[in-house]
């Protein structure tokens, strides 16, 4: 855990830390050297704070917070499906705080500033806590590189579950008929497919034709938010809708219009059938739809995780709430039990 080597007229000790901190201080003698290495051995040994002598003893330069942040997103960031908006909220971060700023200052209260600040020009708790959490993972990077001696505390926001927005049957008809008075019926069958499958909407947009098992009914999912593969069957309108769309090159998208085109015609048709200043009303709430009539059926929980291709149950459970005949049939089950015990009393 540590070795002692000749450097110029002196010694240099080597070692790393627990946490993968490389130090290694130069010394005039040896003895100098030997002492230091036994003493912090000493106090790993006993789990005393080494983060001091990590500042104190490490060659890492003195960081400022945009190198910091260009640093955590080559190592951290790169290549991930989020990588450009964890990059924005990095930025709004080290922009706010200062960018030249170094990351030893950064502390509880430059935190809570930063804070104030969001909160001044009108964020939400949720986005808050996204540059927080940039904030975080930062800081933990500059921790396990010996930047910085300690990680400060950072208290999240209280964020609120929110309104789930689904569709009930007259609107979806609505929606799909305007889309085809529009001559989108390729929008329509899009939505359609979203009704009944929950997919999201970028999971729909990267769906290719060698992706469907026209006979097994299924389409399968290789690139999802939560980077689990997953399949999904199809009812018979979304298999139609799928059918209708389907390229001869089966390594062509199913949908060939853009992201923006179908942004266009949502807006206009949320216009058309008099929802436009619902700001609920947005093509997410087709997933939340599926996810509503699912749990309204009475299929289990643990069936809806796996066909919405949620992580945690905990997300899957918030659709419960909205399932009020599942609470009035819990009722009825209790009275029926209550009536059979007053007859036998």
């Amino acid at each position: 855990m540590g070795a002692i080597r000749p450097m110029g007229r002196g010694y240099q000790a080597d070692m790393r830390t627990p946490n993968g901190v490389r130090l290694r201080p130069h010394f005039k003698t040896y003895d100098e050297a030997d002492e230091w290495l036994r003493a912090m051995k000493e106090k790993v040994r006993t789990g005393m704070d080494i983060s001091q002598d990590v500042v104190e003893n490490t060659r890492a330069v003195v960081m400022n917070l945009r190198e910091l942040a260009e640093e955590v997103l080559n190592r951290h960031w790169r290549g991930c499906k989020s990588e450009m908006s964890l990059w924005r909220n990095a930025k709004d971060v080290y922009i706010r705080l200062g960018a030249s700023r170094s990351v030893r200052e950064v502390d509880e209260r430059l935190i809570d500033d930063l804070v104030y600040q969001l909160e001044r020009d009108g964020k939400s708790n949720g986005t808050i806590n996204r540059r927080l959490a940039a904030v975080s993972k930062m800081l933990r990077h500059a921790y396990r590189r010996g930047y910085i001696a300690r990680i400060p505390v950072i208290e999240r926001k209280r964020e609120p579950e929110g309104r789930m927005r689904w569709i009930n049957e007259e609107e979806e008809v609505q929606m799909l008929a305007k889309f085809r008075e529009l001559g989108r019926d390729d929008v329509a069958d899009f939505c359609s497919v979203l009704v009944d499958t929950g997919l999201r909407t970028g999971e729909l947009f990267k769906l290719c034709g060698r992706d469907v098992d026209a006979e097994a009914r299924v389409i399968y999912l290789w690139d999802t938010k939560n980077g689990k593969s997953r399949s999904v069957p199809l009812t018979s309108r979304a298999m139609d809708a799928i059918n209708r769309n389907h390229k001869q090159d089966s390594q062509l998208p199913l949908f060939s219009f853009t992201q923006d085109s179908f942004n266009h015609a949502w807006k206009t048709m949320k216009h058309m059938i008099g929802l436009g200043n619902d700001k609920e009303f947005v093509p997410h709430c087709l997933r939340h739809t599926c996810a509503s009539r699912l749990v309204q059926r009475g299929i289990d929980l643990r069936v809806i995780q796996e066909f919405l291709g949620h992580r945690s149950i905990s997300t899957t459970i918030r659709y419960a709430k909205i399932a009020p005949k599942n609470l009035e049939n819990a009722r009825d089950v209790l009275e029926m039990t209550d009536q059979a015990v007053t007859k036998q009393a």
